[in-house]
């Protein structure tokens, strides 16, 4: 029979006392806590019942982590600011895989943002997702020094597994798309290629980044430009926040410098709904003055036009990315599908 409260209160107790008091083996004590998928719902609970009368609130899981090497955690690493992943669509949609994951597999959460984020890694994590970082950053760097599992989202590292859409195919069918439309002046507008890349500038010269996804998209219309003939002094990039107002900011940028643009090819919808906005307060007709097209299907209706642009499932991305984290086995790059949809604004 367990032991009164009374007569074990001023002792420590621990899973092993617990477990010798109910008469059941420490491990079952501690997949209470750990492994409860591996226990019944009558047993865990009478565990769960009796560790609540005697004071006892679960397995220190700092010391696990000491013991073990494991804190029953991941992080994820991205470039904005905090609040990034719960404003930002595509984001939110990912990290909404990625937690619905974590919360499968019984394991914690950790984000770690690098702007206004932490100068260097203190949190134990198991493993890290990166997500679209610039990896010349300091913190990415500790991170692969860490020898720890990482996945990258959207873009690939040889030495480790990666989940992503066919970013340079999608750009170039966008790309394709204008030009076969007649569109021969083109406005890009792309989230930085380097932490403090703002601005315009032209696509006569290779665009170089240490953000894969920024680079990769924006060289994708780069080639299909060249591809087709198209005069690349016509055409220019406008790196700037990502968000609407800086995308409505971008617009009105690179249309008022340069007047013979009849298309902006966003890296992203919130870029393409300040861009819209921008063109509906001029009174510039969409698409016959300005066509626009953005990434991600997070805005199919902007104040009336539908938008063109790439669907992907940014849940589905978050999911797979915690399973090959947490999966032993070899590297592996997941290409999920995408799909090119146009819709009023192109």
């Amino acid at each position: 029979m367990p032991k009164s409260f009374s007569k074990i209160k001023n002792k420590k107790v621990t899973i092993k006392s617990l477990a010798a008091e109910m008469g059941i083996s420490h491990t079952t004590v501690s997949n209470a806590w750990n492994n409860p998928e591996k226990l019944s719902v009558e047993l865990r609970e009478r565990i769960l019942g009796h560790a609540r009368q005697v004071g006892f609130q679960g397995p220190d899981k700092l010391a696990r982590a000491l013991r073990t090497g494991k804190s029953g955690a991941i992080g994820v690493i991205f470039n904005d600011a905090m609040s990034y992943v719960f404003i930002d669509p595509h984001d939110v949609s990912l990290m909404r895989g990625v937690a619905t994951r974590c919360e499968d597999r019984n394991i914690n959460l950790v984000l770690i943002p690098l702007q206004k984020g932490p100068s260097s890694l203190t949190t134990l994590v198991d493993g890290y997702i990166l997500n679209a970082t610039h990896n010349s950053a300091a913190i990415i760097q500790q991170t692969l020094a860490r020898n720890l599992p990482v996945v990258t989202l959207d873009f690939q590292l040889p030495q480790f597994s990666s989940v992503s859409v066919d970013n340079m195919r999608a750009m170039h069918d966008i790309a394709t798309l204008l030009i076969q439309k007649g569109h021969r002046h083109f406005g890009i507008i792309a989230f930085p290629s380097h932490p403090n890349a703002r601005g315009i500038r032209p696509l006569t010269h290779p665009i170089t980044s240490d953000n894969h996804l920024m680079l990769t998209r924006v060289n994708a219309c780069r080639d299909a430009f060249l591809q087709h003939g198209i005069a690349l002094s016509n055409c220019w990039l406008c790196e700037t926040h990502h968000d609407e107002p800086h995308g409505e900011q971008a617009a009105e940028a690179l249309l008022t410098a340069h007047p013979d643009i009849t298309a902006l090819i966003c890296l992203s919808d919130r870029f393409a709904i300040g861009a819209v906005n921008y063109c509906q307060r001029q009174r510039l007709a969409i698409p016959g003055r300005v066509a626009i097209t953005g990434f991600d299907n997070t805005a199919r209706r902007l104040n009336g036009p539908g938008l063109t642009t790439v669907a992907q499932n940014a849940e589905r991305k978050g999911e797979i990315a915690v399973d090959l984290l947490l999966n032993t086995g070899p590297v592996t790059h997941v290409v999920l599908e995408h799909q090119l949809i146009e819709r009023d604004t192109a």
